[in-house]
């Protein structure tokens, strides 16, 4: 499975979902505006869009011959996805003014654990031993969290 594609199955309808709430929210309910949310939310979103670059830059290094365990890659197996749920999302989320949109990155989420069981059995195919351990001591998406 294409890392790319089960990337934009997880998350396009959770950004979907985001900006449906934020239409919503602002053009037909009308809701007000908090300002330092929106600036708050515009450094949370700088802060994911980092983490997402730098999962990236990692990434190709390894061009998908070789198992990537470095720079961020040594804290999360999913270091690209952890900075889309857990940085870029809420710091939009915030900047649009939406609280539906939460329920987008919940979507993601459950579409994330749903889907990367098998991206999971085919990376421990394509590098067997290397993979199983690699596993086992790095965490899913979030560091130090289950």
């Amino acid at each position: 499975m294409n890392a790319k594609s089960l990337e934009t199955k997880i998350l396009a309808p959770g950004y979907g979902i985001i900006v449906a709430g934020s239409v919503f929210e602002n053009l037909v309910l009308h809701t007000n505006w908090f300002k330092l949310g929106g600036l708050f939310g515009a450094v949370w979103l700088c802060a994911g869009l980092v983490c997402l670059v730098f999962s990236r830059r990692e990434l190709n290094k390894g061009q998908g011959y070789m198992l990537v365990e470095s720079g961020l890659f040594s804290f999360s197996r999913n270091p690209a996805t952890a900075a889309h749920l857990l940085g870029v999302m809420p710091g939009l989320c915030l900047l649009l003014n939406t609280n539906i949109g939460i329920l987008g990155i919940i979507y993601s989420l459950v579409l994330f654990f749903k889907h990367i069981s098998a991206e999971e059995l085919e990376l421990e195919d394509r590098f067997g031993e290397a993979y199983v351990a690699y596993r086992e001591r790095v965490n899913r998406l979030i560091p130090g969290v289950f």
